[in-house]
């Protein structure tokens, strides 16, 4: 009898000191994560495009935005409450400015030997490129962060870097680089034998490129 009663508490220790190591490395080790991506990837449409880009652009910003929401509490007193909720993001953003030329016009007239352009468009924000990573939000109680608000936040710094990049100098570099490549065809068209005129806006009458890029 007591040599069953020392089995079974023999068993009991060592089942017990089993038990404390594992509980002690599986309390140490870092506990395995799986994560799971699944997408959808639908293609809505094809459009043929023919832009050409001459000035990058490349923005670093800081945009916050706070909103403020109030309630009034009319009994026992008229009492007014606000409840803000701020964001502060830092944004990085790439701007590709140039021409969209899917409306220009090339005409050549063999008997005169020249090459017309018309229909020259001016320079346009092509594409804005950009991230962020959220350094601040907080929010209150009665007021806090949907998903629609991040939505927002998202499409609000990319319109900010849009109109970062209207302010800069950015279409004037892609008008003077347009201006160069025009200089570049003239070149071109010039060692063949032949003339390039421009058709301005409001114009019928095709002037010289050189005369115009001088």
């Amino acid at each position: 009898m007591i040599k069953r009663v020392l089995v079974f508490t023999g068993l009991l220790a060592v089942f017990g000191a089993g038990f404390g190591l594992a509980y002690s490395l599986l309390r140490n080790s870092p506990a395995p994560e799986t994560t799971i991506q699944n997408s959808t990837v639908l293609l809505n449409r094809v459009e043929e495009v023919c832009k050409l880009v001459t000035v990058e652009g490349h923005f670093s910003e800081l945009y916050d935005e706070t909103n403020i929401r109030r309630f009034t509490v009319y009994v026992p007193m008229p009492s007014t409450f606000s409840f803000s909720k701020k964001a502060i993001l830092q944004v990085e953003g790439k701007v590709l400015v140039g021409y969209d030329l899917k409306n220009i016009k090339i005409t050549a007239d063999s008997t005169q030997k020249r090459v017309v352009l018309s229909h020259i468009p001016e320079p346009e924000i092509l594409s804005v490129d950009h991230t962020i990573a959220y350094k601040n939000l907080s929010e209150s109680f009665f007021n806090s962060f949907a998903p629609e608000d991040y939505t927002r936040l998202n499409a609000n710094a990319k319109a900010m870097l849009r109109e970062k990049a209207k302010g800069s100098d950015l279409m004037q570099e892609a008008r003077l680089e347009g201006n160069q490549l025009i200089r570049i065809m003239d070149f071109i068209v010039r060692s063949a034998g032949w003339s390039l005129f421009i058709q301005t806006p409001g114009s019928n009458v095709p002037l010289p490129a050189d005369s115009l890029l001088t």
